[in-house]
């Protein structure tokens, strides 16, 4: 079965978000020796917005200098190393702005959606120069941030003008409609792969685009509760190395703790100790491509070692392999 491992290469939009040392270049280091190390390929879907705004600021202050050197040195080690470095967009960046001590985010913008089609194809093009100006190869493959690619119609006349072809944005199943968030995943296919043309949810045989979803779980009260004790009692294990707040949500921990939520399936944190059963079940299903989620600034020094162990012990079924080696069959 041909396993994707994915990473968004991105900071925290919370408040507080943290260091690029600890929540992207500190992570980011670790991933790749183990990937190295089994000699695996991941996928980095990498926020191209933030590159371009440590760029633009990058003159009136010396910290984002030095943060647009390191970060842009780090994703030419990722592509030199063999792994995908594809398309993710947060269109917010776009009416983002850095204070002179942090950035200020406007969740209304938050979706590309929030934009008309002539801003959406101007952002596609602008952040898939970046990219390539920085890797020397245009993306193929795209991942919209915060799973929200819905209208795709208004999406796809930028694919069309770039060639990217491959898009691993979806859950099936998965829903979310509250701001700033806006996705309905329930009507897409229960299928490791399929062709779309106008709607990202609808398998079009003679599609022009593929989808390969984010595989997808169950997560029950008692894992959220694991959850939340393991990061009480063993913080240095457990507590994500990325020294920032993620952006509010709307799940309380009241409702981790007492209901079932239907996730996408992920390696970051205490989550990844559910990625072998999500393997094992999806080749009892007969798929051929399973796709895992992961951010490096939510890694934890856990989900790391079981990183490590997660590919050491499935290597010989499991092609560890990067969405540029995609094939449909």
């Amino acid at each position: 079965m041909n396993t994707y491992i994915t990473y968004d290469y991105e900071i925290f939009f919370g408040h507080n978000h943290g260091t690029i040392e600890k929540s992207l270049l500190y992570p980011t280091e670790q991933i790749l020796a183990i990937a190295e190390k089994h000699q695996a390929k991941f996928t980095f879907f990498i926020d191209c917005g933030f590159i371009i705004k440590l760029r633009e600021y990058k003159d009136q202050f010396q910290e984002l200098e030095r943060q647009y050197q390191l970060v842009t040195e780090q994703i030419k080690k990722i592509k030199n190393q063999g792994h995908d470095c594809q398309l993710h967009i947060h269109p917010h960046w776009e009416k983002t702005i850095y204070n002179g001590e942090r950035w200020e985010f406007n969740y209304d913008y938050y979706k590309l959606s929030d934009f008309n089609q002539e801003e959406i194809i101007d952002i596609f093009r602008r952040y898939t120069e970046e990219l390539k100006n920085i890797t020397n190869e245009s993306p193929t493959a795209f991942r919209a941030g915060g799973w929200c690619i819905q209208p795709f119609d208004q999406i796809k006349p930028a694919f069309l003008e770039l060639g990217i072809k491959l898009d691993s944005s979806v859950f099936s199943g998965g829903k979310n409609i509250i701001s700033p968030y806006y996705y309905d995943y329930t009507t897409a296919p229960s299928k490791d792969f399929w062709k779309f043309e106008n709607d990202v949810c609808k398998a079009e045989e003679k599609g022009s685009f593929i989808e390969v979803p984010i595989s997808s779980y169950h997560y029950s009260p008692l894992f959220f509760w694991r959850l939340f004790i393991l990061g009480n009692t063993l913080p240095k294990s457990h507590k994500p190395i990325g020294d920032g707040k993620p952006m509010p949500s709307s799940i309380t921990r009241k409702k981790m703790l007492t209901q079932t939520h239907f996730m996408s399936a992920s390696v970051d944190g205490y989550f990844i100790s559910k990625a072998e059963e999500i393997l094992k079940r999806n080749q009892k299903q007969n798929d051929k491509h399973t796709v895992l989620l992961g951010h490096p600034k939510a890694a934890t020094h856990y989900s790391l070692h079981q990183l490590d162990k997660l590919i050491q012990r499935n290597k010989s079924w499991c092609n560890f392999i990067s969405f540029s080696m995609f094939k449909e069959s």
